[in-house]
């Protein structure tokens, strides 16, 4: 009786038969060509991801890499991880327990008494640790900011704590978003020299003459200074234009000015409030 144990055991053999036969027409399978080796990616192809682990470490088990040559301020972070918590990992090489990444984190985790943290543990060499510490401290440096979406990000938070940015940032870059707006002190301005130091005559802008008849008659239809438009400029002439602003209205306009510079390219500070004017009027 043909059972199924001989007939798998028939099959096998009549397999191995036909394999040494092969064989014997086309000779041994060549063997594979060797994995490039890279001691950062234990034997894998460089460009792959990184072996690594994900655990909870005791932050006293884990010890700063000596050569690290960033220094952080650990007093903000400690500040971010009392307001946010701890989020994130520091990178730490597995075969030292040495930080890579994330040493000023795991600095303000010990200040604020955490007692551990979570650590993606990496399997590298010490060239390689080196490597990512560096370019961990590089790549955040290289870059920059959308000033205009910061700020409106960072106005429209009730406080800045623990966000590493402070109102002296903020008034910072609300000032620089507009570099055609200046603060007028209310101090006169001392007289200027008809000629400058090589005899030439001082290039300036023309100034409206507010002793012409016609400006006086225009004064007097509206009774008082206060009350009347600015003068008109004559042909070829320009007019400077004061406008009184609280410091959260001059805070307010720098970052309006910045945002549709940004969505509309450059445009001077006079034909934004003009183009503004005219829509409010409409």
């Amino acid at each position: 009786m043909w059972s199924y144990p001989r007939a798998l055991a028939a099959w096998a053999t009549a397999s191995m038969s036909k394999s040494s036969s092969f064989t014997a027409l086309l000779g041994p399978r060549p063997a594979l060509p060797p994995r490039p080796h890279s001691p950062l990616f234990g034997g894998a192809v460089p460009g792959a991801v990184v072996q690594q682990t994900y655990r909870m470490v005791p932050v006293a088990d884990l010890e700063p890499h000596p050569d690290n040559p960033h220094c952080g301020d650990v007093d903000v972070i400690a500040e971010s991880i009392e307001k946010n918590g701890f989020y994130g990992t520091v990178l730490v090489q597995k075969s030292r327990m040495r930080i890579i990444a994330g040493e000023h984190r795991w600095r303000g985790a010990k200040a604020k008494g955490l007692g551990k943290v979570p650590a993606l543990i990496l399997d590298v060499d010490d060239d390689a640790a080196l490597r990512i510490l560096l370019a961990d401290n590089r790549t955040a440096e290289i870059g920059g900011y959308d000033d205009s979406t910061l700020a409106e990000l960072l106005r429209g938070l009730d406080d800045l704590d623990g966000t590493g940015w402070t109102d002296d940032d903020l008034n910072d870059l609300l000032a620089d978003l507009d570099s055609d707006i200046a603060i007028v002190s209310d101090t006169p301005a001392g007289a200027r020299p008809a000629a400058g130091d090589d005899g030439q005559e001082e290039r300036r802008r023309p100034r409206i003459d507010l002793d012409d008849d016609e400006d006086e008659d225009d004064l007097d239809d509206y009774g008082s200074d206060e009350d009347a438009p600015p003068p008109r400029p004559k042909a070829g002439l320009t007019a400077d234009l004061l406008i009184t602003l609280t410091a959260a209205e001059h805070d307010e306009l720098n970052a309006l000015l910045g945002r549709i510079r940004a969505r509309d390219g450059h445009a001077s500070t006079a034909q934004i409030i003009l183009a503004a004017l005219q829509a409010y009027a409409a």
